[in-house]
C-alpha cells in the first residue's frame, strides 16, 4: 500500500540531536518505502522522508543516542529494524519531552500485529495520518475511533485481489501509539505492511458434536463462506460463552491474530444475523463494539487481543476463519 514515497521534499525537525553534518549523516535522509524496491508505486505524499537504519546507530559515537523529533506533522520516519538497536533511539516531541523508542514502542512490539512482522523489515512513523495518500476522511475517522485499522489497497477498494501466484494480499495496519512525555500524552501513528495469503490449511477440531475448522489461510468474509459452504459448514456460530472460551483458545493457540466468525449485518445495517441462520442468541462484543467505522459489517474474533470481545471489520479484508457443522 505504500509501495513508494516521494523523494525528500524538505528537511524539517527531524533530529534532536546537535544538527551537525556528523548527526545528519548519522541518520541518513532519503526517500523510503515500506514495499519492495521492484513494486510499483500507487501513490506519494508530500512529507519529508527519514530513513533510520543500523548504520544510523552504528555511526554514532559511544554512548550518544540517537533522538528523532515526530512533532513535525509534514515528516515520515521510517525505520528498518534488521539490526536496529531501539534502546539507542528516543522519540522526541519538540520541547516537550522524549521517550526511549524501546519503552515507548515495546506494547506495539509485542502486539499480535507487531510492525516488526513488517513485509520488508520497514515501518513508518508520522504525526499526522493524512501523510498517507490511502487514508481517506473515513478511515482517518474510522482510527479514531478503533486506534487501530487495516486496509488493503488502499481506501474504499471494494475487493483486495491477489498479488502473486501464491495468491497473497497487501494489508497495511495503521495503529495510533500514545506515549506519555512529561504528563502530556503524545499520539502518534504507526503503519506497516504485511503479506496475508490464501492457501488454506484447516485443522480439524469437534466440540460438543459438532465438528469445526480451523483455517489458517486468509480469506475475504465471502471467500470465507465459500469455503465452508464448500465443506458442507458455514462460518461459527457461537451460541454461549462456554463454546466462545474453547474456540477462542483453539483459535489463539493457532494465531492471535484476528479471525472471520460468521456474525454480520451485511443485509441490514445493525440487524446481526449468523452465517448458519441460528438465532442471534448470546453476544460478547467489546465495549465500544460494534460501530461499523469504515463500513464494518462483518464479525471477528481476536482484535483485542489478549483480551475477549468481538469487534465488526470490513468484510473484504482478509483473515483467518472459523468453519461449523450444524450437527
Amino acid at each position: 500500500m505504500l509501495e513508494q514515497l516521494a523523494r525528500i521534499a524538505r528537511i524539517t525537525r527531524i533530529l534532536a540531536l546537535p544538527l551537525t553534518a556528523a548527526s545528519l549523516a548519522a541518520v541518513g535522509l532519503a526517500g523510503c518505502s515500506t514495499a519492495g524496491p521492484d513494486e510499483a508505486a500507487i501513490g506519494e505524499v508530500d512529507a519529508s522522508n527519514v530513513l533510520v537504519d543500523a548504520r544510523s546507530i552504528a555511526r554514532l559515537a559511544p554512548g550518544q543516542r540517537l533522538s528523532v523529533d515526530l512533532s513535525a506533522r509534514g515528516v515520515m520516519v521510517h525505520f528498518a529494524f534488521d539490526g536496529l538497536d531501539f534502546d539507542r533511539i528516543d522519540l522526541a516531541f519538540g520541547d516537550q519531552g522524549s521517550a526511549s523508542m524501546a519503552d515507548a514502542m515495546a506494547p506495539l512490539f509485542s502486539h499480535p500485529y507487531s510492525p516488526l512482522e513488517a513485509a520488508g523489515g520497514r515501518f513508518v512513523v508520522t504525526a499526522d495520518p493524512a501523510n498517507f495518500p490511502a487514508l481517506g476522511a473515513d478511515d482517518i475517522a474510522a482510527l479514531e475511533q478503533e486506534r487501530m485499522i487495516a486496509r488493503e489497497h488502499g481506501s474504499g477498494a471494494p475487493r483486495a485481489q491477489p498479488q502473486s501466484v501464491d495468491d497473497c494480499v497487501e494489508q497495511t495496519i495503521y495503529f495510533y501509539v500514545d506515549i506519555v512525555i512529561n504528563g502530556t500524552v503524545q499520539s502518534v501513528l504507526c503503519a506497516h505492511t504485511i503479506l496475508v495469503c490464501g492457501s488454506t490449511t484447516c485443522d480439524k477440531q469437534t466440540h460438543n458434536e459438532h465438528d469445526y475448522l480451523f483455517c489458517d489461510g486468509q480469506e475475504s468474509w465471502n471467500d470465507a463462506k465459500a469455503s465452508c459452504a464448500a465443506q458442507g459448514m458455514s462460518l461459527v456460530t457461537l451460541d454461549d460463552a462456554d463454546e466462545e472460551a474453547w474456540v477462542y483458545s483453539l483459535a489463539s493457540a493457532h494465531s492471535t491474530q484476528k479471525w472471520w466468525m460468521g456474525l454480520n449485518d451485511r443485509a441490514s445495517e445493525g440487524d446481526f444475523a449468523w452465517d448458519s441462520g441460528a438465532p442471534v442468541s448470546y453476544t460478547n462484543w467489546y465495549p465500544g463494539e460494534p460501530n461499523n467505522a469504515g463500513s464494518e459489517d462483518c464479525g471477528q474474533l481476536n482484535r483485542f487481543y489478549p483480551e475477549l470481545g468481538w469487534n465488526d471489520e470490513p468484510c473484504s479484508l482478509h483473515l483467518r476463519y472459523i468453519c461449523e457443522s450444524s450437527d
